[in-house]
């Protein structure tokens, strides 16, 4: 279509140069495809190297990552699966101690069964690699299906572009399991058939396990049937076996420890470490561990995960109560702050000294350490610049294709706005909107082939 354009002759200083090799690049979709391709074969390449350069770096950390690799082997040592007996209280062998309750136990029973396949979990890598490929293919097919083949394609370029979607591969972390189960479950429910539906229904529960953040993708689905007019059984299809999935892992977990446990139980903790006298938002460990922090408990070693949840609670509900202004003010600050980079994975690695970071915003740094973060803040805003012109483009598509915005295509931006409200809830960190970014890739993609219609339809020239 523009393989008349002869490139040599463009001027990229010129609004019209600029135009004209978008026009190129991504109008013809052959050429486009050819792109795309190219680009995600270097993606898969560049992962590869990284997986052999960094081979079992992961189990040099001593933060959240470390974490899930002892509770894994841990448990993996005594023969059980997460969480066992004895989770039902403080953790103190590890270092740090686990002290906030049953964390993420179908991530960590993942972990687990790469001990019992593998005998090691260096091999999460190279799985985290074939979910990365897959989760690409998902990306691709969301944006073909509900916009056009080109923006599925430029989606897929955008996707291999960012920071994190490289560097996500050698993180041991929730982020792509959950996020594959998810994507696959919205693929199973965007194909329109009930059978797939209940398939769906059952990966958003493994995904909850993992995770507890897939009320977000049940939302979502449930306005796509709403739009769509899909008939009850659809409903039902999707509601019921993820109601018993997790009611079949809770009964199992009831057996083992006594509790009735089918996701993450650090509700409390989370919700607190946002709402106390000089909270910032962030993920703070400190004000539970140091005596008179508002997290603080007396003989914390002696009570349960569910008692000390709901103390938590309970002191976060209270000072929520006394101050409400502060706290939706807190709210509000902590969506520039959970978008705020894309360099978070393989965080361990970067941010070795946790304490500079601890110390920073708890407003106890020095000038040199004050030096140090916001060196590395620099280096990670210059690794997010392709996450930084993704927006500009996101808010473009949702502008000049606003009148479609409330379609069937409100199913993204519903993700997007139910990811970021429930997240900001309790504390947040850079990694947290890794689970519906895709859906800003995919506008943002969208709002790119709108232009590139745009400007052909304003001025078609003949091809000799």
């Amino acid at each position: 279509m523009f393989s008349y354009i002869n490139l040599e002759k463009i001027k990229l200083n010129t609004k019209e140069g600029f135009i004209m090799k978008i026009k190129y690049y991504f109008g013809d979709e052959r050429l486009l495809l050819k792109t795309t391709l190219c680009v995600a074969a270097l993606w898969i390449a560049a992962q590869m190297v990284l997986i052999v350069c960094f081979w079992g770096a992961s189990h040099q950390d001593t933060s959240g990552i470390g974490l899930y690799i002892a509770i894994a082997q841990r448990c993996f040592e005594n023969g059980q699966w997460y969480p066992m007996a004895k989770d039902v209280y403080s953790l103190q062998e590890l270092s740090p101690p686990l002290v906030w309750g049953i964390w993420n136990p179908g991530y960590i029973n993942y972990l687990i069964l790469q001990l019992h396949v593998f005998g090691t979990v260096n091999f999460n890598a190279v799985l985290n690699l074939f979910l990365n490929i897959a989760m690409l293919f998902e990306v691709f097919y969301l944006g073909k299906k509900f916009f056009s083949k080109r923006t599925g394609l430029v989606s897929a370029i955008i996707f291999c572009l960012f920071y994190s979607n490289l560097m996500v591969v050698l993180d041991t972390n929730t982020e792509n399991p959950f996020l594959f189960l998810c994507l696959s479950g919205l693929c199973l429910v965007f194909s329109g058939k009930w059978k797939y539906v209940i398939a769906a229904s059952l990966l958003f529960a493994l995904a909850n396990w993992i995770r507890p953040l897939a009320i977000i993708y049940l939302l979502a689905c449930a306005l796509y049937f709403f739009i769509t007019k899909a008939k009850f059984y659809n409903y039902a299809a999707l509601i019921i076996p993820y109601v018993l999935a997790l009611f079949i892992i809770g009964t199992i977990t009831h057996k083992k420890i006594g509790y009735f446990v089918y996701q993450s139980t650090t509700s409390g903790y989370n919700l607190l470490a946002t709402s106390y006298d000089g909270a910032k938002g962030n993920v703070v460990n400190y004000i539970f561990e140091n005596e008179g922090g508002a997290g603080f408990i007396d003989n914390m070693d002696s009570l349960t995960f569910a008692q000390k949840d709901s103390i938590w609670k309970s002191r976060a509900f209270s000072w929520i109560r006394k101050h409400p202004v502060k706290f939706g003010t807190l709210f509000l600050k902590k969506i520039p702050a959970l978008y705020l980079h894309d360099a978070w994975p393989f965080g361990w690695y970067y941010w070795r000294d946790a304490a500079i970071t601890q110390n920073f915003f708890s407003g106890g740094s020095n000038a040199a350490q004050k030096a140090v973060f916001v060196k590395k803040l620099l280096s990670q805003a210059l690794l997010s610049i392709p996450y930084y012109l993704t927006f500009p483009l996101f808010f473009y598509a949702l502008w000049i294709n606003r009148r479609e915005v409330f379609t069937v295509k409100a199913v993204f931006l519903v993700l997007l706005a139910a990811g970021t409200a429930i997240t900001c809830i309790f504390n947040v960190a850079t990694r947290y909107h890794y689970p519906f970014i895709f859906t800003v890739i995919i506008y943002a993609a969208w709002g790119l082939d709108t232009l590139i219609e745009k400007n052909t339809n304003n001025d078609k020239t003949p091809s000799s």
